[in-house]
């Protein structure tokens, strides 16, 4: 039987992971998967991903890589009056899905950045020459190639202040996610494990997810989005989507470097120490119902076939593993 596995809810993010858990762990997999997603849509790099991380030595971890508030270093933008039209610009935050991926590979993967970008790269020549150079310059400096040269100035010339938005240097400078360490004795009675900071509420249409589990019982579990609208940033061959908060005059702005609101439908399941389960709901009309919905069916039903027949909406991803054993239950 095979000892790993991997699934997605996009078909070429699934057959990446595969490839790259052929050679490689969990991590590798997830974040040669995120990458792939990137080459192909070009909304992904400047969007939200949530990961989530168990088994083989790693403890539980949930890493936070969503938007956060622009507006580091800079003075306060006058806002926009009650009732005028908010500038797109005003609504472009700062991507920490960069340097989340190369923060889990550095402390959890095996290869390096450049290998897992590899099979996006070879896709993105066919899809964007400035996408193509922005994720080579990624995959061989990590996220400070955007902080740097042609590529903030890029950012900033659609995002930054002159242009009507918030964006500075120091917010691509700073940003950084959040590793959060969580104890299975804290989990709920089911052993399961979801992000840890509030999802509810949020919009799931656009949110993917990709999972993977390898030979040594190392599993993880991520979401990104794939928005079909935003503001184009054509010189890098990105869209930047509508995370950030628009400054209104007269209103307490968010704080800049606050983590912005993203969907994610996610969980590990843990029991005696080992991560049995790998679990996610991409493009689901109501998140939230329909993940709940899964988690209960997951319990109750005899089968887990007969448990992803109860979801009411979206596309499962399901990674099951034991001591012995991996498989995808459920995948594109």
């Amino acid at each position: 039987m095979a000892r790993r596995a991997a699934g997605a809810s996009e078909a070429h993010v699934a057959q990446a992971a595969r490839d790259a858990l052929s050679r490689g762990n969990a991590v590798d997999a997830v974040v040669t998967g995120v990458l792939v997603a990137a080459a192909e849509a070009p909304g992904v790099l400047l969007g939200p991903l949530q990961v989530l991380v168990g088994g083989a030595g790693a403890g539980l971890l949930a890493i936070d890589g969503r938007v956060r508030q622009p507006g580091l270093g800079a003075p306060r933008p006058r806002g926009v009056l009650p009732g005028e039209r908010v500038p797109a610009q005003a609504r472009v935050g700062v991507p920490a899905l960069p340097a989340t991926l190369a923060t889990i590979l550095a402390s959890l993967g095996s290869v390096t950045l450049l290998r897992a970008a590899g099979p996006g790269l070879e896709l993105v020549r066919a899809r964007s020459a400035e996408r193509a150079a922005l994720l080579h310059a990624f995959a061989r400096r990590g996220a400070t190639a955007l902080t740097d040269g042609g590529i903030a100035v890029e950012l900033q010339s659609v995002a930054g202040r002159a242009a009507g938005g918030a964006l500075t240097v120091d917010d691509l400078v700073a940003v950084r996610p959040v590793v959060m360490p969580c104890e299975e004795r804290s989990l709920e009675p089911a052993g399961l494990l979801r992000i840890p900071w509030s999802t509810r509420g949020l919009d799931g249409a656009s949110t993917h997810v990709v999972a993977a589990a390898d030979a040594r019982g190392l599993v993880a579990l991520a979401c990104y989005e794939t928005p079909l609208e935003g503001l184009p940033v054509p010189g890098l061959g990105l869209l930047a989507p509508a995370f950030a908060a628009p400054v209104m005059r007269g209103q307490t702005r968010i704080r800049p470097g606050e983590p912005r609101p993203a969907a994610a439908p996610i969980a590990l399941r843990t029991r005696l120490g080992m991560v049995d389960l790998a679990l996610g709901l991409a493009v689901a009309t109501d998140v939230d119902a329909s993940l709940d919905a899964l988690l209960v069916a997951i319990e109750s039903a005899a089968t887990l076939t007969v448990a992803l027949d109860a979801v009411p909406s979206g596309r499962p991803v399901v990674v099951v593993r034991t001591r012995e054993a991996a498989l995808v239950v459920a995948s594109a």
